[in-house]
């Protein structure tokens, strides 16, 4: 298995330092990063409305999103999948960054991915792991409004199906992502979902001598399929600070 190097959250601003002694609007970003499994939309059939009370309403400028007006009720009923074992919070970043600043979180570690030139043999690394970019710009001809850009990508080495590369074997990586632009209100918290994942796994089962037998073999023999889908959901609020 290929040596991996692990980092914890990193959040980094790019600005100076010397932008904090000036007066400047700031944005207050909290996200929710939830890996919701596939055997709760299978089984129950997923809804929001099932799990989440909200109301939806335009937002001016890009696209409708759904405003929540109890977040309480959002964070409880997430809390609540995750507790019974059906989701997974993948990360929940918080940052205060300035109007007009990216912001980035990065949760995960990095594969080495060997090479080799006319100079010998080296290693770059690939960073794996949950990455989300934001920036937010709050509007001065739209009260209390925030334009936001973001990114999101999460990505995990797959080592099922490695890959050999100067003859060194390293994982695949499975990378979804999703990259849009949205006008909020100040509390309001933006929902993306829709990324999806499936892994299917076969296995074969045979009675002892009799599931060898050309032909009468298949009678004594059995396939199992297990097919495992998870759906990726990002939460993000921005809160402009006064």
């Amino acid at each position: 298995m290929a040596m991996r190097k692990f980092y914890f959250l990193v959040a980094t601003l790019a600005f100076a330092p010397a932008a904090w002694a000036q007066k400047a609007e700031m944005v207050a970003v909290s996200a929710d990063i939830v890996e919701i499994s596939g055997s709760l939309q299978k089984t129950r059939g997923f809804s929001w409305n099932q799990f989440f009370d909200f109301t939806e309403k335009s937002i001016p400028g890009i696209m409708t999103v759904g405003n929540f007006e109890r977040k309480t009720a959002l964070s409880t009923s997430l809390k609540l999948l995750e507790t019974e074992g059906k989701a997974q919070m993948l990360s929940n970043p918080k940052i205060i960054t300035k109007s007009g600043t990216q912001a980035n979180f990065t949760v995960g570690g990095e594969v080495p991915i060997p090479y080799a030139n006319n100079q010998g043999v080296g290693a770059e690394f690939k960073k794996f792991g949950v990455i989300l970019t934001v920036l937010p710009v709050i509007l001065a001809d739209k009260k209390d409004t925030v334009d936001v850009q973001l990114q999101l990508e999460v990505s995990n080495p797959d080592y099922s199906k490695p890959v050999t590369v100067s003859g060194t074997t390293i994982p695949s990586m499975i990378t979804r992502q999703i990259q849009t632009e949205v006008e909020l209100k100040s509390g309001e918290t933006l929902v993306i979902g829709g990324l999806k994942r499936s892994n299917r796994n076969v296995s074969k089962n045979r009675v002892p001598v009799l599931g060898s037998i050309p032909l009468l073999g298949a009678l004594f023999s059995s396939t199992d399929i297990v097919e495992e889908q998870s759906s990726l959901f990002l939460f993000v609020t921005f809160d402009i600070i006064k």
